[in-house]
């Protein structure tokens, strides 16, 4: 009987790891398209994210569940039960293969979170150069100051807003 829930555990992570394939792809399109700042593209991109994680977080509800069920039929204390420690007690093939699709989704996750670090820089960046651009049209006195000879820090000159000027 374990040997289903193992093949059944087998299963749900493989179909994880996809999920986390597709949406490690799924955030570097999204990278593509911030920086060709394709507006339509970033809201698909997104619906598309919002649709895997809604998956990935099912995947992850019934792998959770089916560790609790091994680990209830192993004699394994509950308040100690993860997939890490179930591929401890596990021997054989069945260990090995959870313990190798463990290290698979902890490395899938740790590569979606750097991607998705970097895609909310590329976001940060483009927001300040648009907000840079705002404030120069807008003749608004620049924050960040621009440094000058010897090391001092110039502040912007507050000439008229480049739409205020007439010809």
């Amino acid at each position: 009987m374990n040997d289903a829930l193992i093949t059944e555990l087998v299963e749900v992570i493989n179909e994880e790891v996809r999920a986390f394939h597709k949406l490690l792809t799924s955030l570097r399109e999204e990278q593509q398209v911030i920086v060709e700042d394709d507006l339509e593209g970033i809201e698909q991109i997104v619906v598309e994210q919002q649709q895997l994680a809604v998956y990935a977080h099912q995947l992850e509800a019934r792998r959770i569940q089916l560790v609790d069920e091994l680990a209830t039929r192993l004699d394994l204390e509950p308040d100690n039960v993860s997939l890490g420690r179930l591929v401890e007690v596990l021997e054989g093939p069945h260990g090995e293969e959870l313990a190798h699709m463990r290290e698979q989704l902890l490395e899938l996750n740790a590569r979606i979170r750097t991607t998705s670090e970097n895609n909310a820089f590329l976001i940060r960046q483009s927001l300040r150069y648009t907000e840079r651009c705002l404030d120069i049209l807008n003749g608004q006195e620049v924050k960040r100051g621009v440094y000058g000879q010897f090391g001092k820090n110039r502040r912007g000159s507050g000439e008229r807003s480049v739409l205020n000027q007439t010809a």
